[in-house]
């Protein structure tokens, strides 16, 4: 079996059954204990997993919540940063699209774009692009939330770190602390978004005023690294004004 494959299979074990011994992990994956602890280290480090004595976990225990969940959410907010992005975003661009309901909303309005190329690891996003004549579209491989439609995993992450650096990069997330961490709600996501963001040339987050000065598990990056944040006028976004650019939709 093909590392890549295990991995989405252990993945798979892990949230469906939560914590697992690795005897157990190794008896249903057909492969030596001694071999399935190597790549366990492995998935560790990339934020896939988190080993303990003797086993190991998923490393989010709480369901993550659905796609159209979080898309009923701050509607109008969504829909202005969208609008915004769209601005920075020319013809014949390359653009790198990251997962979650905020950059959805930019999909929605590039269908205007005559020409340009789109890579990404939302599967809502591909679907809808693919619809656009004037667009190429590219999704990434690896492994698919099934609450998010959120595309992950070492294939992912290597997919991104591959490509050419491209003209801008957009993503979402969770929350941004108060000293201007961005943050997702996911490690193994945060992985994969990161990466996203470094195969850019420009680099844009897009945030709702609900998860300004708030915080999540995982990091992704620092406002400084990037371009722009792009939310809604609020005395909570006014507090990041020395960490990078503000674009008020």
């Amino acid at each position: 079996m093909k590392t890549a494959i295990r991995e989405q299979k252990i993945i798979g074990f892990l949230e469906s059954r939560g914590a697992m011994s690795v005897e157990e992990l190794s008896a249903l994956l057909g492969v030596s204990v001694s071999t399935l602890r190597k790549q366990l280290a492995v998935m560790q480090e990339n934020g896939l997993v988190i080993r303990t004595y003797g086993g190991v976990m998923p490393v989010n225990r709480v369901p993550d919540e659905t796609f159209e969940s979080k898309l009923h959410k701050n509607i109008f907010e969504k829909r202005r940063i969208a609008e915004c992005a769209r601005t920075l975003i020319p013809t014949g661009a390359t653009v790198a699209l990251g997962s979650g309901t905020s950059v959805y909303g930019l999909a929605n309005l590039l269908d205007d774009l005559p020409k340009g190329t789109v890579y990404t690891n939302s599967m809502q996003a591909a679907d809808l692009l693919a619809r656009c004549p004037g667009l190429e579209v590219h999704i990434s491989s690896g492994i698919i939330r099934s609450h998010t439609g959120t595309i992950f995993g070492s294939e992912a992450a290597e997919y991104f770190r591959s490509l050419k650096q491209v003209d801008y990069a957009f993503i979402g997330c969770d929350a941004i602390d108060s000293s201007g961490v961005v943050r997702s709600d996911n490690l193994s996501v945060a992985s994969v978004e990161k990466i996203i963001l470094n195969c850019a040339r420009r680099k844009y987050i897009l945030c709702d005023s609900s998860k300004l000065g708030q915080s999540a598990v995982a990091r992704v990056t620092e406002l400084s690294n990037c371009d722009g944040l792009i939310t809604m006028h609020s005395p909570a976004a006014e507090n990041y004004a020395s960490m990078t650019r503000l674009l008020y939709a």
